[in-house]
């Protein structure tokens, strides 16, 4: 958790100190059937190097699940990633590719990494709204008797499929 805040004050101090853009924001998930109730809600914030393709930033999700006949159960992650735009498609929009790593808060009983491509649009000179899919990595899961699951996951449905919204300044 000290890592985590010290990322977050170097992107805070460094973006007064250097020509770059800092952007806050996040993403809103949610998934309902007949059995299944769940939500996640994903704040980050970033810094974007000037001239260059790279941006580092740091999301904190939290997510709840109703089940039917189960208690309500849910998780806090942090997710550190790094950020390299592919491409500028027109003026408005930007294709993009985030390394990003997902680690469970509250028991540790999950970690993964990989990559998550998306697309950027630009609303206003502030204002952008993203739109991610997908997921290509590894997890690793810790269940009960300290059981240890590992997956290499190819991940294109439509629970992975992210919006968000984000101001830079």
């Amino acid at each position: 958790m000290k890592k985590l805040l010290l990322l977050l004050a170097f992107v805070v101090t460094t973006s007064f100190s250097a020509q770059a853009q800092v952007w806050i924001g996040g993403s809103v998930n949610g998934f309902l059937n007949k059995e299944t109730k769940s939500f996640t809600i994903a704040p980050d914030v970033g810094y974007c190097f000037s001239d260059t393709p790279f941006s580092i930033g740091c999301g904190i999700a939290y997510s709840g699940t109703i089940q039917k006949d189960e208690p309500y159960t849910h998780s806090l992650s942090v997710s550190p990633f790094f950020r390299y735009d592919i491409c500028d498609i027109g003026e408005r929009f930007t294709m993009f590719v985030d390394l990003f790593s997902d680690i469970e808060v509250f028991d540790f009983s999950f970690f993964d990494i990989g990559l998550s491509p998306g697309i950027s649009f630009d609303l206003t000179e502030h204002w952008s709204a993203e739109f991610s899919y997908g997921f290509v990595g590894y997890q690793r899961e810790w269940g009960e008797d300290d059981a240890v699951e590992h997956s290499f996951q190819l991940d294109f449905k439509v629970a992975t499929a992210e919006f968000g919204i984000y101001y830079s300044f």
